[in-house]
């Protein structure tokens, strides 16, 4: 019975894990394309549909991985809520205190795949973070300050005054970037945080 608690919690975790990092794809790559389509209009009306297209996957990816992530998030935290109660009920029997004081070793267990988890994700989240930001720079430099050489395409800009071809790429990478560090950040920052905070508690306890 307790092999399979801890079999569970693994499967639990690990399907929260593949979620998150599904919607963090998904979300980026559909923010990318919707800056770069209505707002910048950097696609050209020949690549329009295949560019949707992509949106459209980018979009699947998140329907599927939040609730995924949200659900089995719900049940790891509801698990938690309630599982610490039956650990820490006192004993009344003198010679069972040392046993009872410690930690069943299943808990342990479950503890220490939770702090996997949290610091996995922050560690994700801090590495789009970073991988991203050094770019940016570079990515800024490119795609105003850099003379390319003219690219040679069959296609022209959709609106007037659009920014040209030579760069266009060079700003859609640097909006990618720019992206990709906002939705990173609040990944990082909370399960950060998460972790650190339950680290104090147990230096509490």
């Amino acid at each position: 019975m307790k092999q399979r608690n801890v079999v569970r919690t693994i499967y639990l975790y690990l399907v929260t894990v593949v979620g998150i990092v599904m919607a963090l794809t998904g979300l980026i790559g559909a923010i990318t394309s919707v800056l770069n389509m209505y707002v910048f209009r950097l696609i050209t009306s020949d690549s329009m549909q295949n560019e949707l297209a992509s949106v459209l996957g980018f979009a699947s990816a998140v329907a599927v991985g939040v609730p995924v992530w949200l659900y089995h998030w719900g049940i790891i935290q509801e698990t938690r809520q309630h599982g610490p109660a039956l650990a820490t009920a006192p004993s009344t029997v003198t010679s069972e205190t040392i046993v009872a004081a410690a930690p069943p070793q299943p808990e342990v267990r479950r503890d220490l795949i939770r702090r996997l988890y949290i610091y996995l994700l922050s560690a994700i989240g801090l590495f789009i973070v970073m991988f991203n930001l050094i770019s940016v720079a570079p990515g800024v430099y490119r795609a105003f300050f850099m003379s390319l050489p003219p690219i040679t395409t069959p296609m022209k800009p959709d609106a007037a005054g659009a920014i040209s071809l030579n760069n266009t790429y060079a700003v859609q990478s640097l909006i990618r970037n720019i992206v990709a560090v906002v939705v990173g950040a609040p990944v990082w920052l909370y399960h950060w945080h998460l972790g650190q905070r339950e680290h104090r508690q147990l230096l509490g306890d």
